[in-house]
């Protein structure tokens, strides 16, 4: 028999399983980045510190100060236990954020929303990165380090400089490209509504110029604190 003329014209439907559909949550990379670089940061710090740390620091502090001291290399111990529980908490947020972009809990099953998580975590692994910041100052200080008499200046500026770095960087990147928003939003993701009127690059272009303009705030203040 002949086939249908009519059939044969009509457009081939294409199956459901064969149409990409496109993620409803898309995992944010820079987060994942971000909390990398607070989990590295002890081991970073305690690397930064050695050139200037005394060669015996206290290493365990009892309940009437320092019980046991030591070589300055033994602080990359506590250092080093440190970054590997935060980095633990890293990898279970990356695979909670990559279980919401596919939509399977093939690894952890979470209860309740989150959304949460990132702050919840980057918070914690501040208050981490601070107990260690004050782990490695009680060695220079214990230690006998006599500070110099412009350590005051010195320490000011550079934390000036570290902040308008951190600033100026994602300034830059939000201006250029008009992305980021995603750094700066507990919700990332972008509305197909903002991506045709443009919206999404224009709040990133007016946070990058807010951000602009606390750097040069605090370049200022860099400037003062050196003279």
């Amino acid at each position: 028999m002949a086939e249908n003329e009519t059939d044969r014209n009509e457009p081939c439907e294409p199956d459901i399983d064969e149409v990409a559909v496109a993620p409803a949550y898309r995992m944010s990379r820079g987060r994942v980045a971000l909390l990398a670089v607070l989990a590295i940061l002890p081991v970073v710090l305690t690397a930064l510190a050695q050139p200037f740390l005394p060669d015996s620091v206290p290493l365990h502090y009892g309940a009437s100060g320092p019980d046991r001291w030591g070589s300055k290399g033994e602080l990359f111990v506590a250092a080093g236990i440190i970054t590997v529980i935060a980095f633990v908490l890293v990898a279970v947020y990356a695979v909670v954020e990559h279980q919401r972009e596919t939509g399977r809990e093939d690894w952890l099953v979470v209860d309740g929303p989150v959304t949460s998580m990132f702050p919840v975590f980057s918070i914690c692994l501040a208050i981490i990165d601070c107990l260690d910041a004050a782990y490695v100052f009680a060695a220079f200080q214990l230690g006998g380090f006599s500070m110099p008499e412009n350590m005051g200046s010195l320490i000011g500026g550079i934390v000036c400089l570290v902040v308008a770095l951190s600033l100026l960087t994602p300034a830059l990147y939000m201006l250029i490209t008009g992305k980021g928003l995603s750094l700066v939003n507990f919700h990332p993701g972008t509305s197909d509504l903002e991506k045709r009127t443009g919206a999404d690059k224009q709040q990133a272009r007016a946070i990058g110029g807010l951000l602009l303009f606390l750097t040069v705030i605090v370049l200022v203040e860099l400037l003062v604190t050196v003279k």
